[in-house]
Parts: structure tokens; C-alpha cells; sequence
């Protein structure tokens, strides 16, 4: 816990830190003309180096037919460096941490902390004003660390590909294919994005759909769900299985301001459901958990 609570106050700490020591101007992410790329296509690097920070809490509930409680802490960190080629191709390559902590007692069976230390490689082609491809792969280690092996090793991989028409609707389309996990290996990722005019724009795009409203430059307004999970190793024998998954539904409402134009803060809250613990490689069958609200904070920069 005392660990934990040093990386909760550092995480704080270098958010404020960071809004203040961004200079103005730092960054033509907020111009004009790149808003308006970016509503065509918006997954196309505008920053040489892009880093996020982001804080999400479970608070303690219930495990379901057990007289226990879990809470669950999140914490990530990912820093890349965008190199453009030329006016259609871009290169990214960075990498990240993230920190899961299980708050629970130890009569439960499940590890304290995970962790996922990850590389990121990927390119961005703009095929033409309209049209682009991405790919990304995030080879790295997920497990609870306590001995590191071959068998931590996974390879998400992400290929997307869009198309925006004159009418403010842009086709996405791709996968996500997730070498080394256990369950869902394959999520489709596919959708539209709908620019109603300068305010309104509608993401109904999996496993992240969401509606946003630009309530001015530096301010935006969003709903929107989040359907994803997490798979790491687990070296502890003691917990009846080599691989244990995570997963729930989030529905959320937020805000995102832009003190800077370098510069995003975003803060949510909402509603996890359908929660539950899932193992793989052993002997122990899955543990669900009881729905609870949550919150979650993420601090953005370019330069």
C-alpha cells in the first residue's frame, strides 16, 4: 500500500507540474487547420513526442457468492516519438507502463499487483486528404513480475483503416489481434464517426463508441463506453492458474480541457458492469464482482 499511495501522490504531482510547465505555443495541435484533420482523420499523429499519464479507480465491491471485497487502482504511463517520412507517412515509437493493484484480502487468491511494460511501434499512411491506415504492435511483458519468462510475453496488434466523406461521415474499419492471450483474441474494431456540424460529432466506432460536444476550444463534453480487458501471467502457483483475465463495461460521461493548446486534461466518472475475474491454465473458475461506480483522470501532452 505504501507503494501504491507513493505512486497515486507522484501521479498528481506531475499532473499539476506538467500544466504549468508546458509553454504556450508549445504545440500546433490547437490551430485551426489541424482541428480540421483531425475531424477527417483522427488518428493521425500531430505532435513530434505525445505522452499520457492516467489515474482510474474501482472502489471496493462485492465479490459475488463470497463474503470478500476487491477494489481495483489503475495506473499507466506511455511517452512516443512521431517522426514524419514525409506528408503521408509517419512513424511512431515509444512504449509504456501500466499498473494494475487488487485491493482485496488474501483468503480471496488473487494477486496484488499486475503489471504491463510495453513497447509501441507503429505507422500512420495518409493515402490521400481523405483516406488513411495505421497500423501499431505493442510487443511487452503482462504479468505480476514476481519471475519474468518467455511465457509473459503478448503482442496486441491494432490495423485500422478510414475513410471520410464530404458529408461528415468517416468509415473505420479494422481489428485488433492479440497474440499470446488466452480468450478473445481477435476484437473488431469497426464503426463510423459523424462531424454534425462544428459542436456535434458522434463516435459509434468498438469497442469505444462515444458522443462528444465542443463546447468551445479549450472545452469538450463526451458519453461513451468503454468494453475492453486485460490478460497477464501469473507466477504465483499458490493462486490455481497461469493466466488471469480482467474485463468489465464502462458507460461514462466527461470532460476534456485544454488549458494549453499542448495540453489535455480529462476527467470521467460512470458505472462498471458485468464485471468479473476469469482464469486460465488451472483448476479455478471465475469470480465475478459486483457493478460500481467509478472515476478516472488522464493528463495528455505534446511537443
Amino acid at each position: 500500500m505504501k507503494i501504491i499511495r507513493m505512486v497515486h501522490c507522484g501521479f498528481m504531482a506531475a499532473v499539476v507540474l506538467a500544466v504549468f510547465a508546458v509553454p504556450q505555443g508549445l504545440c500546433a495541435a490547437g490551430s485551426s487547420d489541424v482541428v480540421e484533420r483531425d475531424r477527417v482523420l483522427p488518428l493521425k499523429p500531430t505532435s513530434d513526442w505525445n505522452s499520457q499519464m492516467a489515474l482510474g479507480i474501482l472502489p471496493a465491491a462485492d465479490l459475488e457468492g463470497r463474503a470478500a471485497s476487491v477494489g481495483i487502482s489503475d495506473y499507466r504511463f506511455r511517452l512516443v516519438k512521431n517522426h514524419k517520412l514525409d506528408s503521408k507517412m509517419t512513424l511512431t515509437i515509444g512504449g509504456g507502463y501500466g499498473l494494475k493493484h487488487i485491493d482485496a484480502s488474501t483468503s480471496v487468491g488473487l494477486p496484488q499487483d499486475l503489471h504491463a511494460l510495453f513497447l509501441e511501434a507503429g505507422a500512420h499512411y495518409g493515402i490521400n486528404d481523405k483516406s488513411f491506415v495505421t497500423l501499431k504492435v505493442y510487443p511487452g511483458l503482462y504479468s505480476d513480475f514476481s519471475d519474468i519468462g518467455s511465457d509473459d510475453l503478448r503482442l496486441p496488434v491494432l490495423a485500422l483503416g478510414g475513410y471520410a466523406f464530404d458529408s461528415g461521415i468517416t468509415l473505420v474499419g479494422g481489428f485488433a489481434y492479440r497474440f499470446g492471450n488466452h480468450d478473445s483474441t481477435i476484437i473488431p474494431a469497426i464503426g463510423i464517426t459523424y462531424q454534425l456540424d462544428e459542436r456535434w460529432r458522434l463516435s459509434i466506432i468498438a469497442p469505444r463508441p462515444a458522443v462528444i460536444y465542443n463546447a468551445s476550444r479549450e472545452m469538450s463534453f463526451f458519453v461513451g463506453g468503454d468494453f475492453a480487458s486485460d490478460e497477464y501471467e501469473l507466477k504465483d502457483r499458490s493462486l490455481g492458474a497461469k493466466v488471469i483475465k480482467y474485463r468489465d463495461y464502462k458507460v461514462m460521461g466527461g470532460v476534456e480541457y485544454l488549458p494549453q493548446p499542448a495540453v489535455k486534461l480529462t476527467g470521467a466518472i460512470g458505472y462498471a458492469f458485468d464485471r468479473r475475474f476469469d482464469f486460465y491454465d488451472g483448476n479455478r473458475s471465475g469470480m465475478g464482482i459486483d457493478n460500481v461506480p467509478f472515476f478516472r483522470l488522464a493528463l495528455d501532452m505534446g511537443w
